[in-house]
């Protein structure tokens, strides 16, 4: 097997998607990539990010993979977890208070969090595309959006809630963990006794 057919099955089995770190992990040099570029055969979608005619641009995907200390969180949690009706005209992520953002040139919204806080409620979700990202769990971000809702439109907070609220899957006992934690206790019962 040549190294572009290596290459190739790398793209198979990872969605049309192949990183300059999958093929250095197999052995391959990364100048394959280049070469695969300049004949057509693979796209260059962002810096180290490849993907082949089957790939989709998965913009979630390719901007973890760049900034993987980003977690979606707020608007872009609640869109991965299907809790708004509204696709994000921007990207919303956590990261911990030190982290230099300057090199994220987007528009990207930062929120900024306490290094003691900031993994809690990690889960990978999969994009549209089918391509698994790190998100703050439901219970997590319905914690983030109650601390931020000054910040929060209302149409959306209030959608976010009722949705939160008619999930069978909901956590009741982890959302008080999480509250507690956050120190957020009685902003969270007020809003849950409302909804």
């Amino acid at each position: 097997m040549t190294a572009y057919d290596k290459i190739n099955s790398i793209a198979k089995a990872n969605n049309g998607i192949v990183t300059s770190s999958m093929v250095r992990d197999q052995g391959i040099p990364s100048w394959y990539l280049s070469e695969m570029v300049k004949k057509g055969r693979i796209q260059r979608v962002a810096r180290g990010i490849y993907c082949d005619a089957s790939g989709d641009y998965d913009e979630y995907y390719f901007f973890q993979i760049t900034n993987s200390r980003c977690i979606y969180s707020f608007q872009s949690a609640l869109y991965l977890h299907g809790m708004t009706d509204r696709v994000p005209y921007q990207k919303e992520v956590t990261v911990y208070k030190g982290y230099n953002s300057s090199h994220i040139s987007d528009g990207t919204v930062f929120h900024f969090v306490k290094k003691e806080i900031y993994s809690m409620g990690i889960v990978e979700k999969p994009t549209v595309f089918g391509n698994a990202v790190r998100v703050y769990d439901k219970e997590r971000t319905i914690c983030d959006l109650i601390a931020g809702r000054k910040n929060v439109d209302v149409e959306i907070f209030s959608h976010a809630m009722k949705a939160y609220a008619s999930d069978p899957d909901r956590d009741y006992k982890k959302l008080r963990v999480y509250a507690g934690v956050m120190k957020i206790e009685k902003k969270v019962d007020d809003i849950l006794e409302v909804i």
